[in-house]
């Protein structure tokens, strides 16, 4: 009996596992995204953040600046993103028997885990702003 048991849930098991790989892999590739575009936005305001230093800021505030940027960003896509499950559950509740329009425990530890994930995507081109050498940035161009 617990042979047919386990073969039973093994379908399950691989299920969740491979829901849970694809679910990781996707945060991987949202803090990239967020990381790449914050990189980006650091590069472009490099003269900006240089003669905000020049003028006194310090790097705590120049990083404060970055990471404001990208939590900004974050949470305009969890918005977004909520308001599209919303739509989305309450399709799927005219469409399927037992679904639930939200489960806000759920939702809530997603959002929390992205806007972590955010965090620290938005973290290193904050603390690489904070470094620029004033001068070497108001220099280039």
């Amino acid at each position: 009996m617990k042979h047919r048991v386990d073969d039973q849930i093994m379908g399950n098991r691989f299920s969740m596992v491979l829901f849970g790989a694809f679910a990781g892999l996707a945060l991987l590739l949202a803090a990239l995204g967020i990381y790449g575009v914050m990189a980006f936005a650091v590069a472009q305001r490099r003269h900006e953040i240089g003669l905000r230093m020049a003028l006194g800021a310090q790097q705590s505030q120049v990083m404060q600046l970055i990471l404001t940027d990208g939590m900004k960003l974050a949470l305009t896509g969890i918005v977004v993103g909520l308001a599209g499950v919303y739509g989305l559950g309450r399709l799927m509740r005219s469409t399927l028997y037992g679904i639930e329009v939200v489960d806000l425990r759920s939702l809530a530890a997603v959002s929390v885990v992205l806007l972590m994930a955010a965090l620290i995507a938005s973290y290193v081109p904050a603390r690489r702003s904070a470094k620029i050498d004033p001068m070497v940035a108001l220099r280039s161009e």
